[in-house]
């Protein structure tokens, strides 16, 4: 497995290969890289299928400390059975292209950095809150069936309340 930081979230990746390939218009050596990840279940399946869904991405590999600018080519993800539940495995295939310093940078639309912004938040957030929940069930302070109990009984009034900070700026 190599480590790679993707704008920011750290990705354990199978299959990676870096190869040179030549820009046509302006006669530059850039990378191309590929990869293969997997993960578990449909919200996962959700928030990496929206991850990858915008067109520009800061790529870091720290075994060469070295920091790319890249654009998104071909994506596809794979799973077996009738759909995706909670206990399937969906594996990733994903291509980026080194971006031209030459050329001028192409732009990303403002709803594509919103999407890349929020995915990046969404999982930053939740390997924050899961190594949060690992050490309080480590110390002994919390149970699986603590936390359920009480995310059940907090969620059932304050998503609206979420949802209205979240995408209207509204804080009650």
């Amino acid at each position: 497995m190599k480590h790679l930081v993707i704008n920011g979230v750290d990705f354990q990746v199978e299959n990676f290969e870096e190869q040179v390939v030549k820009n046509e218009k302006t006669k530059e050596d850039l990378k191309e890289i590929s990869f293969t990840f997997s993960v578990i279940g449909e919200s996962e399946n959700n928030l990496y299928q929206g991850f990858f869904n915008a067109s520009e991405y800061e790529v870091y590999i720290p075994e060469v400390n070295e920091t790319l600018k890249t654009k998104k080519g071909p994506f596809s993800y794979s799973y077996s059975g009738n759909g995706i539940n909670q206990d399937t495995k969906v594996s990733f295939s994903v291509k980026l292209n080194q971006q031209s310093e030459i050329e001028p940078e192409s732009s990303m639309s403002d709803n594509d950095r919103f999407l890349m912004n929020l995915a990046s938040e969404v999982l930053l957030n939740k390997a924050r809150f899961k190594t949060l929940f690992d050490l309080l069930a480590e110390k002994e302070l919390i149970t699986s069936e603590d936390f359920t109990k009480k995310f059940d009984e907090d969620s059932k009034g304050n998503l609206d309340k979420y949802h209205k900070e979240l995408f209207e700026g509204i804080i009650e």
